[in-house]
């Protein structure tokens, strides 16, 4: 698929819905979220319909930091190696293994796909209950699995949400830390050019060079391609997993002053990424790199 083929992902712009931080200990990467100063959801079960129809368990349980039409997923594989579709990524490490990109119809994105001659794993379901922010209910979605000749560095996924005024609960957007928005996600990459190439085939991505690797422009948001001695170059003393990996995201704030205020209040240690910009180890957020960008600073 080239950039500029039809399809539904996103209408005709491809965007990050969320990304996913995989662990084994779900109440643990909720405290360490929380003591970052994110409003976390409390976890809730994952199902998928079983064959008569009724909830299955997904032996996952996930809780959730919400903006305003973007989220951070963290998510536990309660008995890992028993089937669940991250195992393989977790048992690698325990990190950023998820990227959901968004869809208004999913059935219609999996057909463009395979029209375009990518060889695509199946249509999925997935359900989970939801009780916050004053919103009950059953949250659902369609999403289905982006094959590996397009992502290998994670999971990553296409997403249809359902009822997604059970997922974008405005009384949850507000953090103490002042997070507004996903801004992007970084991957670590063997080869460059091989990682653009098939992140190009996405719909509506525009490719820009930058001193320390690629970004993948998806309308606001960045997709950035990096080998490990860029990387070190941008985050010094990190401590990361071998390519091919998702190693960090990237977080818009309201002011980066006043976040850096709240960190240093609650004694977290930052590290300055730029003048708008600043960058917390893999060990505080659940061994991911986070990047905080004041929301002024250029796309």
């Amino acid at each position: 698929m080239t950039a500029d083929s039809p399809s539904r992902i996103q209408s005709s712009e491809t965007t990050i819905d969320h990304i996913g931080l995989v662990g084994r200990d779900i109440h643990k990467m909720i405290a360490a979220f929380r003591h970052l100063g994110f409003v976390v959801t409390e976890p809730a079960a994952l199902t998928q319909p079983g064959p008569d129809g009724e909830p299955v368990s997904l032996g996952q349980m996930s809780a959730h930091v919400i903006f305003g039409d973007t989220y951070i997923e963290l998510t536990a594989v309660d008995r890992p190696g028993q089937g669940n579709h991250l195992d393989p990524w977790l048992a690698r490490h325990e990190g950023l293994h998820i990227m959901a990109l968004r869809t208004q119809d999913a059935k219609q994105s999996w057909d463009d796909l395979a029209a375009h001659g990518v060889v695509m794993p199946p249509m999925r379901a997935a359900s989970r209950e939801v009780n916050a922010g004053g919103k009950k209910g059953i949250a659902d979605f369609k999403w289905f699995q982006i094959p590996d000749s397009i992502s290998r560095e994670g999971f990553s996924c296409v997403v249809e949400h359902q009822t997604p005024e059970l997922v974008f609960i405005e009384s949850l957007t507000h953090h103490p830390n002042g997070a507004l928005a996903l801004r992007g996600v970084c991957a670590l990459v063997d080869d460059l050019n091989d990682a653009v190439s098939r992140y190009q085939r996405l719909p509506g991505a525009n490719i820009e060079p930058f001193a320390l690797g690629r970004y993948v422009v998806l309308k606001n948001q960045r997709f950035i391609a990096m080998t490990p001695k860029g990387m070190a170059a941008m985050c010094p003393g990190a401590k990361l997993p071998a390519p091919p990996c998702f190693a960090g995201f990237a977080v818009h704030v309201r002011s980066i002053a006043e976040t850096c205020n709240y960190l240093a209040q609650k004694g977290i240690a930052y590290q300055p990424a730029s003048e708008l910009s600043v960058w917390l180890k893999p060990e505080l957020a659940c061994g991911a790199v986070l990047l905080l960008i004041d929301q002024q600073a250029p796309i």
